[in-house]
């Protein structure tokens, strides 16, 4: 997208969306874009300026980037596989080891479509060493939707909610920003 600026609408195709989050690497970065319902002002604030954990977990073909911010949203999952990403898009982290990757952050109303707060946060090394292996092995194997499917149903079936695959994930960090 050419401008995704706060107050514009995040996709000209699409004026609402259902509740939920995406996260991709694309565009040489990671970007987590949050899709809620009528946000309020102190939600907004909130998340353009509260303190930001993330977290891997990994489980066969899928990986869930755990993201919470404190005092607006406890722990949430996103599942990921980088073969969902359009091929012409489709790239993979480069950082080096050592290096903090960063993470664009967007929150989108839901029921209008338009950017209410971004922000970008630093992750931590390990964070981002484990989203990097993560997505060579995921590009790496064939990729078929069927089994990512299965593999993300049996994770949402096998942990309760989010704070549970938190607390068995392979890293949880702070972020910087």
């Amino acid at each position: 997208m050419a401008s995704r600026l706060v107050g514009e609408v995040y996709d000209p195709a699409y004026n609402r969306y259902d509740e939920g989050a995406r996260y991709a690497y694309a565009g040489e970065g990671h970007e987590l874009v949050l899709f809620w319902r009528g946000p309020t002002q102190a939600e907004v604030e909130g998340f353009r300026t509260q303190p930001v954990e993330s977290g891997l977990f990994t489980h066969g073909p899928a990986a869930f980037l755990l993201y919470k911010i404190q005092n607006v949203c406890e722990w949430s999952d996103v599942a990921f596989n980088v073969h969902l990403v359009p091929e012409a898009e489709r790239e993979l982290p480069r950082e080096e080891p050592g290096d903090r990757a960063r993470l664009r952050m967007v929150l989108v109303d839901a029921e209008d479509g338009v950017i209410r707060a971004r922000r970008i946060v630093s992750l931590d090394k390990v964070m981002t060493q484990g989203l990097k292996h993560a997505m060579a092995e995921q590009a790496a194997t064939p990729f078929n939707r069927i089994v990512y499917d299965a593999a993300v149903q049996e994770v949402h079936a096998r942990y309760r909610d989010s704070d549970a695959l938190a607390a068995v994930a392979e890293v949880v960090e702070p972020a910087l920003g």
